[in-house]
Formats: C-alpha cells, structure tokens, sequence
C-alpha cells in the first residue's frame, strides 16, 4: 500500500503540474482517497493544492496553502513546509501580494541552503526570483534566477533549465531588455522541446510568453504562429479561462498592430469569468481601445477598467494607464503618463518609461505645448539607445519624435527619426508580416501610415 501510494502521488504531482482536465482531478481524488496517514494526507494536499495553482484558482490556492505551512510544521517538517511556502508563494504573487511571498520565503533561505537537495534549492530560488520580480526588486530577481539556472544545471534537468531560462526573459523584458528577453525566451522554447515536452500545459503557457516577446520586437508572423497554436492546445487540454484570456490579449495585441481591429475585438467577444483581476483590468482596457476605435464611447470603459484596481503601485493598474494616455483628455494623459514614466524609472521598468515619455510628448503636443514634449522624447530616445518598450508599439517614439521636432523648427532631427521609423516599418514590413496582413500593416496601422506620410 506505500508504494502504492507513493506512485500515484507522483502521477497525481505529475498530472497536477501539466493537464487541466479530467485525469488531473481523478488523479489527485485518487490519492487523496488512499492516504491514512497524517502524512500522507498531508502529501495529498500537496497535489490538490498544485493542481490549483495550475488551474489559477486562486482563492482555493490561498486557502489551502496556508492551511499546509500550519500541517507541515505541527508536523515538524521544515521541507514539506519549504515545500508548501514556496508554492503559496505563487498564490500570493498572482493576488498581487508579492511582498508578503517575499517576506514568507526569506526565512527559509538558511534551511535551503544547509539541507535542501539541488532540486529543492532550485525550487526555492525559482520562487524567491519570481516573488522579487513581481515585488518590482527587478535587481535583486536577477541573482536569484543565476542561482536557480545554476541548481536546475547541476541537477542535469533540462525541465527545470528552461523554466528558469523563461522566467528569467520575462524579469529582463520588464527591465526593458526585451531583445534580450526574446533571445532567452527561444532559447527556453527550444531546450522544452527537446524534452519532449511540447504538448505539455507549461509550455503552452511559456509559448503564448514567448509570442508576446517576439511581437514586441516585430516578429509578427511566428508570433502569430505560436499563439494560434497554444490556443488549440488550450482548447484540446481545457485550460482555464485565466489562460485563455492571457493568449487572448496577447493576440489582441497583435492584430491590432497588424492593422486588424476586427479580429481583435472578435478575441474578446467571449467572457472570461474568474480570471485574475488584472487579466479582466488590461482585457477590458482592450475592449475600451477598440470601442474608440469604433467611434463608440470607449473613455467611459477605460475608466471602469482603471477601477478594477485602483491601486496606483499595482503593475496592471499601470499598464492600463498607458492604454487609457490615448483615451483621456491630453492634459490628464500628459499627467497620467509623465507619472508613469517616473514611476516605471524608480522600479527599473525602463521600457515602461520609455513609453511614459512618449505618450507624455504626445499629449503636450495636442495640446499645444512642443516645449513641454521634448524633454519627453530626449528623454525616450536615450532609454531606447539601451531599451525597449513592453506592450508598446515602438514606431511610436519615431513618429512622436518627428512631430515634436517639426514643430520646434529642428528639421534635421525631425528627418533622422521618421528615417529610422520609416525603416524599422519597412524592415519588418518586408520580413515578418504575414503576406495576408502586409497591406493592413501599412496602411491601417495608424502610427504605421502616419509615420510613412511624413516627408522631410
């Protein structure tokens, strides 16, 4: 009977991490139906409570989670409770807690060193990474993530090597390292499909990730390839609404930098209900983008999509304020988005700066006011010497820029950045739009066929 338990926890563990279906939930039911033990119920909720980390089911991750820090230690057992603060940990990022997961791992981090098993550290560091970047200590992420490449290496896991290498891409590509990111991002995707891994719900998700890089640097058409195929793959593994809402937005994206506003509002036709609530902030945020776009009355949806999370220090609450800088009237868009420019500068999100700044120059300039724009657009274009922008379509600093300096009298200036826009467009116009998306590209990009127009 042990080992009979101990095997199907392991399926159960296995199912738990990777499949959000039937034989997830039976496995873990089946396991927890045998265990007798203290223990061993205790090793069963470890399952169930990964299965809803999986599952994003939040509240239950929370609850459980909690409740088997307080079973491992009355049952004086530091790695089981090691085990379950790492996965609350998780939880706790996903509700925007990322502070408190920071606060619960640190303790542990003497144990984890004097007696954790490589893989155990590699688990830990993992955790420790993830919560230091979501708590905006992008720095102090990065050492933790070389700790954890180095364990998942040392321990000849190539699973757990490309995790920490996609992980690692998404902490970079917040810093505005986003070349950088992609590059690791593919790299990630490689080594995960050389262990046969590619059906798995993981790397699904890391994939529809990944997708998201490759847009922001322009490449449009194995983007768009990937996120086709992660969606069927949701749809035959049934994924969770959280999942599908997260590939959806990231297509959203896409489309609407293709010049395809259409199929972007027919992705978020659907509901969504239970998702995080910032997966339902920057889904709404779209919609309200695509209304305006329509004509319709998208400011007022904008706004309710700013108060589903008020809070200001929140990194989707930010986000969405970028969307809102095209919605509100310029001089609260010149507000809002020089406040985010400084705001994305203290916590290192330099690419979200970069596009603070531009969408700040933007405001001041319908408003009148080039003077006040060109701090803005000095200020951009020495973070793009270095950075880029996350879920900001860059041909905008280009056109910004040009106007800002056309309106000063600083032709020469005005020249070199619709040149340089202009032949970012064209570049990848040319190698990485769909050819069923190339006409819409040019001309129904907005920044795209107003960037072309101009002549210096």
């Amino acid at each position: 009977p042990g080992e009979r338990f101990d095997a199907l926890l392991r399926r159960a563990r296995t199912l738990a991490s990777n499949d959000l279906g039937a034989d997830a939930r039976a496995a873990v039911e089946a396991v927890e139906g045998l265990a007798t033990s203290d223990e061993q119920r205790l090793l069963a909720l470890d399952a169930r409570l990964e299965l809803t980390m999986t599952r994003y089911e939040l509240h239950e991750s929370l609850r459980l989670g909690d409740q088997a820090i307080a079973a491992a230690r009355a049952l004086g057992r530091p790695d089981l409770e090691l085990r379950f603060a790492i996965t609350l940990s998780g939880a706790l990022c996903d509700a925007r807690r990322a502070d408190e997961a920071v606060l619960l791992l640190e303790p542990h981090a003497p144990w984890v060193r004097a007696n954790a098993d490589i893989e155990q550290q590699w688990e830990y560091w993992e955790a420790s990474a993830l919560a230091l970047d979501y708590a905006n200590r992008l720095g102090d992420a990065m050492p933790a993530w070389d700790a954890a490449r180095a364990a998942a290496q040392q321990a000849g896991r190539r699973d757990m090597l490309w995790k920490t290498m996609s992980n690692t891409a998404s902490t970079q590509a917040k810093m505005g390292l986003v070349e950088q990111a992609a590059q690791l991002a593919e790299q990630a995707h490689q080594v995960a499909c050389a262990t046969n891994e590619a059906v798995s719900m993981r790397v699904l998700q890391m994939q529809v990730t990944l997708a998201h890089r490759l847009r922001d640097v322009g490449r449009y058409d194995r983007a768009l390839t990937l996120l086709e195929e992660a969606l069927a793959g949701y749809a035959a593994n049934g994924a969770s609404n959280a999942d599908f809402a997260l590939a959806e937005q990231r297509l959203v994206v896409l489309y609407q930098q293709l010049g395809q506003p259409a199929r972007a509002l027919h992705l978020l036709a659907p509901e969504r209900p239970g998702v995080p609530r910032g997966v339902a902030m920057i889904r709404l945020a779209h919609r309200a983008e695509l209304e305006a776009q329509r004509g319709g009355d998208g400011l007022a949806l904008m706004r309710e999509a700013l108060q589903i999370i008020p809070n200001a220090d929140d990194i989707f609450h930010r986000i969405a304020t970028l969307f809102a800088t095209r919605l509100v009237p310029p001089d609260e868009g010149e507000a809002m988005a020089a406040n985010l420019a400084l705001w994305a500068t203290t916590r290192e999100r330099h690419g979200v700066a970069l596009s603070g700044h531009v969408r700040a120059a933007a405001c001041a300039l319908v408003l009148g006011a080039p003077a006040r724009a060109l701090p803005h657009v000095e200020a951009a274009r020495r973070l793009a010497t270095r950075y880029l922008p996350d879920s900001f379509y860059l041909p905008e600093l280009w056109l910004v820029s040009a106007r800002t300096f056309a309106t000063l009298g600083r032709e020469p200036a005005a020249r070199r950045a619709s040149v340089e826009g202009q032949a970012w467009v064209r570049q990848v116009h040319d190698t990485h739009v769909p050819p069923e998306f190339r006409d819409s590209f040019l001309h129904r990009n907005e920044v795209n066929r107003d960037l072309l127009a101009l002549r210096h």
